[in-house]
């Protein structure tokens, strides 16, 4: 009896603490399953590639709408990434909810938000009855490889595909920006394009020429340093559209022919550009050449985003200056200056070098400069003009040569320009080969100098010091 009393009790207790065990796994996973994303899922890619930067979630937390976003992908043949990424969004904001739509089990499923057919790994972003269709193929950037002749990805976009669709079907309206053609205006990169694209900004062309005024819907301008001057009507329009509170993008380039039209639209506004360019003096101050100059950048509205970490670099510029009088409800900000170290060569067509002579005249200068104009007396400005003197801060090259850092400025104000000012959703594409690394001349030379004599000698210091020891036994 004692026996089989025994081996009731010790079953009742196997019992209970299977019951237990079994409930304590059950409320670890619960717990488990209730931990954010990020803290479950490590991003051990070398690019964060499903990590969202801290321009996506600045952004997220200013939604004041629900948005879905649906993952069309067939069950089993998921983008890694582009599902990592996803659950990131869903959990970094609740007003953010996605969902993984299979199209072999709801084939009608994406015809309400599109005609054409939507591939495998693309997302849809909804919110009310505003929709857009981010494919897989726009998420990857891609080149084709010439040794190989294969097509590589060489990009990932992703997290700048999505972020930009929610703040795409979020928005009320999508701003149009015209850009100037006519007078040899430069064209705008693609790289530059799709950076203001991100920022959901449209963009159309405009000729002054064939045109009597700038469109009503134009949420700005831009004038990417024309070649041939404006004529006196041409920028009377400008002018006459600026003074009604318009906003511009303006560029300008070095011109050894006068271009009185052209400079007049500045005027206008208390601007004027020197005659000669600008190099610096400081070697942590420009790339390669003392023309290439890495601009200081002051804080604002238009530079927040770049303002810390970020490299820029603005060859070829031109000194901005004020006019001795322009109207008080003009207000002037400086975005990209040079150090005190900077000169002004006046005399380009017969400059023979570039180090500092006699004659030239001393920095520091503005090399970007945002205008603004309050016309209503309530204090807040309607007219905005953001002013670069070289219209090479928008070059490929020069921009890769600082991983993107021209895009986002140009981007950021872009932003600023159409959208009053609101937190900027551009998020640069994350590279899958490599990051450039930016190097100033002075560190260059401190590395060459470190790398080519200073260790070597050590080595030999070293040696020599080992040998007379050793011969000293």
């Amino acid at each position: 009896m004692k026996e089989k009393n025994k081996r009731l009790i010790n079953g009742s207790y196997s019992m209970i603490i299977t019951v237990v065990v079994i409930a304590a796994v059950v409320i670890l996973n619960l717990i488990v399953n209730s931990l954010p994303v990020n803290l479950m899922q490590k991003d051990f890619s070398s690019a964060k590639l499903y990590t969202l930067t801290d321009t996506t979630i600045k952004y997220l937390d200013t939604l004041d709408k629900d948005v879905k976003l649906y993952y069309i992908c067939e069950g089993g043949k998921e983008d890694d990434t582009i599902s990592k990424l996803l659950d990131r969004y869903d959990d970094a904001s609740s007003r953010v909810e996605v969902q993984q739509i299979d199209p072999a089990l709801y084939p009608g499923f994406t015809s309400q938000y599109t005609e054409e057919s939507v591939a495998n790994n693309s997302v849809i972003a909804v919110c009310g009855d505003r929709s857009k269709v981010v494919s897989e193929e726009f998420m990857y950037i891609t080149e084709f490889n010439y040794e190989t002749y294969e097509t590589v990805k060489t990009g990932f976009d992703g997290e700048g595909m999505v972020t930009s669709a929610i703040d795409y079907v979020t928005s009320d309206n999508i701003p149009v920006m015209y850009v100037l053609n006519g007078n040899g205006e430069g064209e705008i990169p693609q790289g530059f394009k799709d950076v203001i694209a991100k920022n959901n900004v449209d963009i159309a062309e405009l000729n002054l020429l064939t045109t009597d005024a700038v469109p009503a819907d134009a949420a700005g301008i831009v004038i990417n340093a024309p070649v041939r001057d404006y004529t006196a009507d041409e920028a009377s329009r400008i002018v006459k559209y600026l003074e009604n509170g318009g906003k511009a993008l303006i560029f300008s380039n070095y011109s050894a022919e006068p271009m009185p039209g052209f400079d007049s639209i500045l005027e206008n506004y208390g601007v004027k550009r020197d005659s000669g360019i600008v190099l610096e003096g400081d070697a942590d101050h420009y790339i390669s050449y003392q023309y290439s100059v890495i601009p200081v950048v002051d804080y604002s509205e238009v530079t927040a985003r770049v303002y810390e970490d970020t490299y820029l670099v603005a060859p070829m510029a031109q000194p901005i200056d004020e006019t001795e009088v322009f109207r008080n409800s003009i207000e002037h900000t400086s975005l990209l200056e040079t150090t005190a170290s900077a000169y002004e060569k006046m005399d380009v067509q017969n400059m023979t070098t570039s180090e500092k002579e006699s004659g030239d005249v001393d920095g520091p200068f503005v090399l970007g400069m945002l205008i603004t104009e309050d016309i209503n007396n309530d204090t807040q400005p309607e007219t905005k003009i953001a002013y670069y003197s070289t219209g090479y801060i928008m070059d490929a090259d020069y921009n890769q040569t600082v991983s993107g850092g021209n895009e986002k400025l140009i981007g950021d104000t872009v932003k600023y320009l159409c959208s009053s000012g609101e937190i900027s959703s551009a998020v640069p594409a994350k590279s899958l080969v490599v990051d450039y690394l930016t190097i100033t001349d002075a560190a260059a030379n401190l590395w060459t100098v470190i790398c080519v004599f200073i260790i070597p000698a050590a080595f030999l210091v070293a040696g020599g010091v080992i040998w007379l020891r050793r011969r000293k036994r």
